[in-house]
């Protein structure tokens, strides 16, 4: 469920107390985390100054070059935080954080509000990123790139897979947790029989594939207008319409995740479709 991973990421960094049991972390660790609605920005402050104050040893030239390191350049500094698109508030939040020099990262959902050339920059930036990296999110692409040790809550209890999503789901697979990934082969070994025109099963395939992508874009680009709204003055002043539009982005959040199995599934039966026969392009 969102609303527990969500959860599960402000327990670790002290916003609510544990329901039960109790952690611990080093006496060195220094935590950064970023919040999926970016409550810490002023929308009125400019991107320089919302860097500047928060850093006042920094030189003008210095502040500068920080936020030039996340494609904050030229007049951009001096864009208005309400101005900016949700990838560039991510940009802003993330900048402030990694200046502090934390060595534990945890990021909720810290791609919902980017295009893809936002995605891109973000896992460039990540990767990059030398201290420990803890987050939550919805995007399976992003989990496979970034993620090197995934850790599941299966049926009441935390099973850690150490190698990364592939492994990850692997090994779901093999120990039987995704029943319907094991009933659907089943279902497909007599369809590898029963394909009368495989050309058609593919471009079929292919259909629903570029349909599923085409409603997952739109429901990301629904969860950015929505993330802008929470900036709005008007808006995030008044909780009631916070908490409806949070409501609504939760929703489109599920939605995203319920495309991307089916999304995944298409790609399988796409793959296995191609085993079994050769297409030549024309």
């Amino acid at each position: 469920m969102e609303h527990g991973k969500s959860t599960l990421l402000k327990t670790l960094v002290g916003d609510i107390k544990p329901i039960n049991g109790k952690f611990e972390f080093g006496h060195k660790v220094q935590i950064g985390y970023f919040d999926q609605q970016m409550l810490g920005l002023d929308p009125e402050k400019t991107v320089f100054d919302e860097f500047a104050e928060e850093f006042p040893s920094l030189t003008t030239t210095e502040v500068r070059s920080s936020l030039g390191a996340f494609m904050f350049t030229g007049e951009d500094v001096f864009k208005k935080v309400k101005m900016l698109s949700g990838g560039e508030k991510v940009r802003l939040s993330l900048s402030k954080i990694l200046k502090k020099g934390v060595n534990l990262l945890v990021l909720d959902e810290p791609t919902n509000h980017m295009d893809i050339i936002g995605k891109e920059s973000l896992e460039n930036m990540l990767k990059e990123y030398k201290g420990t990296l803890i987050f939550v999110s919805h995007d399976r692409f992003f989990v496979n790139k970034i993620a090197d040790s995934i850790l599941s809550f299966e049926n009441g209890k935390a099973v850690y897979y150490p190698y990364g999503y592939e492994y990850y789901l692997e090994k779901r697979e093999e120990s039987g947790i995704k029943e319907e990934q094991k009933n659907q082969k089943e279902q497909e070994k007599p369809k590898k029989q029963a394909y009368n025109n495989p050309l058609k099963e593919k471009d079929k395939l292919e259909r629903k594939i570029k349909k599923t992508e085409e409603e997952i874009s739109k429901r990301e680009n629904e969860i950015s207008i929505l993330k802008e709204e929470l900036g709005k003055e008007e808006i995030y002043s008044d909780y009631v319409k916070v908490g409806e539009i949070q409501g609504k982005i939760d929703t489109l959040n599920k939605e995203i995740e319920n495309y991307m199995i089916s999304w995944e599934e298409f790609q399988e039966q796409l793959e296995k479709l191609s085993k079994n026969y050769s297409f030549s392009s024309t």
